[in-house]
């Protein structure tokens, strides 16, 4: 399938939002996270969250759209931090945080919490110091999945980053796994939450909702 990218524009975030949303809708985590389902106020807890990092200067979207329908069928977010420097002025996540005052009815705060606190562990751990690019979401319509458009986005990535030097990382379900290693990624860690832990008594498939953190090293490095 023929596909071009571009950057997203601002218009564009509804439907993204909506990509996503569908993307994961099968995930086991979701039912976690959003016990109500796919409700008004979780659309707009999401776009109100890609406004917000449109607007950063790091952040970057990349979006594909199928040359024959002129349809956007994925799209990558991304932070680029070439500068080590700046680095330092990135607001830690708070421990004690409490959810924002558009956080949508009755979703699982401490779980979403738990997950932000590891990645910006990790980030802190492998990223720091040195220029990186991470990956923050790659998805695929769903009715567009297996036919180009998400390999034709991570080239992309991976491209800037040889171009630069830059350091790679994303986390990945365990679906994304083997694509992500085609193109160098290794895994690096991995985090099993007892969802137990998080409130959640139904049951469910631990390595399905797992979260696998993964690094490609910087072409130099690579050699």
């Amino acid at each position: 399938m023929p596909v071009t990218l571009s950057p997203l524009e601002r218009a564009d975030i509804p439907a993204f939002v909506r990509l996503e949303l569908e993307a994961f809708r099968s995930h086991p985590r979701i039912p976690m996270l959003w016990p109500r389902g796919y409700t008004d106020d979780l659309y707009a807890y999401y776009e109100a969250s890609k406004n917000e990092s449109y607007n950063d200067p790091q952040c970057q979207f990349t979006k594909a759209t199928d040359d024959d329908t002129e349809k956007m069928v994925a799209v990558s977010e991304w932070t680029f931090c070439p500068d080590v420097a700046k680095q330092a002025e990135k607001e830690a996540v708070d421990p004690n945080s409490q959810p924002p005052t558009n956080w949508p009815i009755d979703g699982n705060w401490k779980l979403k919490h738990f997950f932000s606190l590891n990645s910006e562990k990790w980030t802190n751990e492998y990223l720091r110091g040195q220029p990186y690019i991470k990956l923050e979401f790659l998805v695929v319509d769903p009715e567009y999945q297996s036919r180009g458009a998400g390999t034709k986005l991570l080239s992309w990535g991976v491209e800037q980053a040889d171009k630069t030097g830059a350091r790679m990382a994303l986390e990945s379900t365990p679906a994304g796994l083997a694509l992500y290693k085609r193109f160098g990624f290794r895994e690096v860690e991995v985090i099993k939450a007892d969802m137990k832990d998080f409130g959640y008594d139904k049951p469910y498939d631990p390595d399905a909702a797992k979260r696998v953190w993964m690094i490609r090293e910087a072409a130099s490095s690579a050699l």
